[in-house]
């Protein structure tokens, strides 16, 4: 689920929470709850109702990209 909102945030630039609710298929307060987290962690930004990826987000969402790859080999 992590991966997943940060890729849609990752690859829209700037996106609304309502874009990543259907993107990621969750619910809203889900999604809150984890955006939260995401912000606190540094790996998001929210401005003006928008969220961004963050140089840290990038980093962590290319590790985890690293560690799927492993699963899928």
């Amino acid at each position: 689920v992590i991966r997943d909102i940060l890729e849609i945030v990752r690859k829209g630039g700037e996106v609304k929470k309502t874009e990543i609710v259907y993107g990621a298929n969750l619910n809203f307060e889900r999604t809150s709850k984890i955006l939260k987290w995401l912000i606190e962690g540094g790996f998001i930004e929210l401005n003006a109702d928008k969220y961004k990826i963050t140089e840290k987000g990038e980093d962590i969402f290319r590790e985890i990209e690293k560690v799927a790859t492993l699963f899928k080999s």
